[in-house]
């Protein structure tokens, strides 16, 4: 099976520390905690602003406002991710929002090849081809995490060093409360 998408792997000094301290909590805290740690760290870095100035306007604009920084959590493993990327897609009974019409983000960052289209008289006629990056002739995703990742790196175990030590302040309320008095 083909793998898709972008992915990054990178070596920060002080992380594989950081995951041994997570690692050592409830896996609900480690994942909550964790998740909030990269979202800051996403956020400080720049990278939203980076990939907001490398997005090509387009006729609507809808892909530079459908940016986003979305965490998810996986409380059975203790983990947390965030992805910066573009929101795309509504369930069916979702009401319209204007902030998720970036279901083009793949043709914009990929490109695609030459395309046809079949006639009337069944006559196969070129449509033309997405160059990638758009309008920039840039992949946007790619182009602002190449600008941002010394800085999303060196905030990422400082971030994570924060988020442990929130973590175990709040294990310590839980474990205080369920004494009581006594």
């Amino acid at each position: 099976m083909a793998e898709t998408g972008i992915r990054v792997t990178m070596q920060v000094p002080g992380l594989e520390r950081a995951r041994n301290q997570f690692q050592m909590l409830p896996s609900n805290l480690a994942a909550k905690h964790m998740a909030a740690g990269l979202r800051r760290a996403a956020e400080q870095g720049g990278t939203r602003q980076a990939l907001r100035s490398t997005t090509p306007r387009g006729k609507t604009g809808n892909l530079r406002r459908a940016i986003a920084v979305k965490t998810k959590l996986y409380k059975r493993q203790g983990t947390g991710i965030a992805i910066v990327g573009f929101r795309s897609g509504r369930k069916m009974n979702e009401p319209f929002d204007d902030r998720k019409l970036g279901y083009h983000q793949g043709l914009v960052e990929f490109g695609t090849r030459e395309r046809y289209r079949k006639t009337a008289n069944g006559l196969r006629v070129p449509t033309g081809k997405m160059p990638v990056g758009g309008s920039t002739k840039r992949p946007p995703v790619r182009t602002a995490w190449e600008q941002t990742r010394s800085r999303v790196e060196s905030l990422l175990v400082k971030e994570l060093a924060l988020s442990f030590e929130r973590a175990a302040k709040e294990l310590a309320a839980q474990v205080k409360a369920t004494q009581g008095p006594f």
